[in-house]
């Protein structure tokens, strides 16, 4: 970890329990996933009302998407990550009484609501804490819990799900918003929004983004996060199904299996924040997302023997850490009476057109097979390679 000291204490906390909320919020969201299986079979759902199901839970983020930022930067950014948690929270309770799809997407759109918010007040609270030559690691830091919450997931599909069923998992993941609480309302505000507001700047207008000096940054900011969230929600959500029909390994073995990528994940988050405050963040996110297209492409290849997944899957893992540099890149081209409006815009603006990638591999993968189905992802991995070079180099931007 020596790669992380330059960072401050107050820098280092907040990006602590920025981490812990988003790992509990990745454990609620890719629970679902992991038991496809077990809730497909309960519920009586075919393949494509599973997907459907997933999609609602994007959906939910389209709605909060909408005002996440704007309620960020209006009401700050403390306030709102604990609106978030209580929102997700809510969700998982519902969704583990859930008795048909119906209510199971009514769920499904409540723990998207929760995700919306929390990503990007995190990540601009976080970005506006830390030191701006340690902006990169911060942030970084912050973003692995997403692998953290994964593996907690694989853990409690592994351990406890034969013991206490799928609805007693969301339910015990629920119960974890009294152990939050105090550690989101216990954070200090962001110094740098409450001297906006006190100037009296107006926050959180969705229109301003399209103005003549931001509109060319937002739109390919947004198409960069749409092709970002198609490769990782169109591989990594059916990695299981993919796992147990092509490779004969039930859910548990499955969920094993995905525990060395997150592994590696999570290694891959800290060292993409090192890598990035030191070589920049273009050049660093291109050769991330040109390695993680490569890995898809040799995982899903009929020639890979079944026992060298684990090593790829590994890789697979390794080079999601791209995903750590989007909140420090975001939070760095737009000013701060509208950083919370524009990540949250962004971030769920693509989350919402993403709401259809899991039911196109749905569809490909029963006509076309699941090697070109989950190759789709390796396409848009390989796009946004390219298309960061639209964007000027930001490293240690002082944020204004």
């Amino acid at each position: 970890m020596r790669g992380l000291r330059g960072l401050d204490w107050r820098g280092f906390k907040t990006a602590i329990v920025v981490m812990l909320g988003w790992a509990f919020e990745a454990l609620d969201f890719m629970l679902f996933p992991l038991l496809s299986i077990p809730i497909m079979d309960e519920l009586y759902l075919s393949r494509i009302d599973f997907s459907l199901l997933i999609s609602m839970g994007l959906l939910g983020t389209v709605i909060g998407g909408i005002f996440a930022g704007i309620i960020a930067d209006r009401i700050g950014r403390r306030k709102t990550l604990f609106l978030s948690l209580l929102i997700y929270s809510i969700g998982t309770l519902t969704l583990a009484f859930s008795r048909d799809i119906y209510t199971a997407g009514l769920a499904r759109i409540i723990v998207g609501l929760g995700l919306s918010f929390e990503w990007s007040t995190g990540m601009a609270l976080v970005s506006e804490t830390s030191n701006p030559k340690h902006r990169g690691k911060a942030v970084s830091l912050a973003q692995s819990g997403w692998p953290i919450g994964v593996l907690s997931a694989i853990f409690m599909v592994i351990y406890l799900y034969p013991i206490i069923g799928w609805r007693m998992c969301f339910f015990s993941v629920a119960l974890t918003a009294p152990i939050m609480a105090p550690l989101f309302l216990g954070l200090e505000e962001s110094r740098i929004w409450r001297e906006s507001k006190e100037k009296g700047i107006a926050h959180g207008r969705i229109v301003e983004l399209f103005s003549t000096s931001l509109r060319g940054k937002t739109l390919v900011a947004l198409t960069m996060n749409v092709l970002a969230m198609f490769s990782y929600w169109m591989f990594w959500t059916w990695l299981p199904t993919y796992l147990y029909e092509i490779h004969g390994l039930s859910i548990v073995k499955s969920a094993e299996w995905l525990v060395t990528s997150q592994v590696g994940a999570w290694i891959g988050y800290i060292s993409y924040g090192i890598l990035q405050d030191h070589i920049g963040r273009r050049f660093s996110w291109s050769v991330f997302t040109a390695m993680e297209a490569s890995m898809i492409l040799l995982y899903v290849s009929p020639f890979i023997r079944k026992e060298h997944l684990l090593y790829i899957g590994f890789l697979s893992g390794f080079f999601t850490g791209f995903w750590g540099g989007f909140g420090a890149l975001l939070s760095e081209i737009f000013p701060t009476h509208i950083r919370g409006t524009a990540l949250g815009f962004i971030f769920n603006t693509g989350r919402a057109i993403n709401f259809v990638s899991p039911t196109i591999v749905a569809w490909v993968s029963l006509y076309y097979g699941w090697e070109i189905a989950l190759s789709l992802a390796a396409v848009c991995s390989f796009l946004i390679s390219a298309i960061i070079w639209f964007f000027p180099e930001t490293r240690g931007t002082l944020l204004r």
